[in-house]
């Protein structure tokens, strides 16, 4: 729709006149334009000519629609209501599809979450068993030890001591 600023002054009272003609003004809107009849030939000229021209057009015979045209017409539309609803249906389908690989996403996000979250509970434990993996490789060792005493005097001897060249 036109802004007000670019319609002319011709074109609003074009458009005036056929709202007049047409019976859309309401009464203060009508009263003006019968006020401005009064006074301006140039507007009362305009609508005489289009008053006439209302005139020509009703006196065209009117063109009654055939069986086919009614045929084709509602054929149309029906074609236009298949294709939209195979346009809808493709959009469901396809909001589907995503729905699904988001909800596949979210699931195997939430179990990898999981799974990491039980593996460090899990792990807990094991961590002190690893820490004491060097002891209990050699308790039977250390169970024929009497005193506790001596391992120590053994250990700060340095007799048992690897260089840093044997250490793997």
């Amino acid at each position: 729709m036109p802004d007000e600023t670019t319609i002319s002054d011709e074109d609003r009272i074009q458009e005036e006149l056929v709202a007049y003609l047409d019976g859309e003004l309401d009464d203060a809107a009508s009263e003006r334009v019968v006020a401005r009849l009064r006074g301006d030939p140039t507007y009362r000229q305009k609508l005489n000519e289009m008053q006439a021209t209302w005139d020509m057009l009703d006196e065209l015979p009117r063109a009654e629609p055939t069986d086919s045209f009614t045929q084709s017409t509602v054929e149309m539309i029906a074609l236009t209501s298949e294709a939209e609803a195979l346009n809808t249906t493709a959009q469901i389908e396809a909001s589907r599809h995503w729905m699904r690989l988001a909800l596949a996403a979210t699931v195997l996000l939430a179990a990898l979450a999981g799974y990491y979250l039980i593996a460090q509970r899990l792990d807990r434990p094991n961590q002190q068993l690893v820490q004491d993996l060097p002891v209990i490789e050699n308790v039977d060792q250390y169970s024929v030890v009497e005193n506790l005493e001596f391992l120590r005097e053994l250990d700060a001897s340095q007799l048992f001591h690897e260089e840093p060249s044997d250490v793997p």
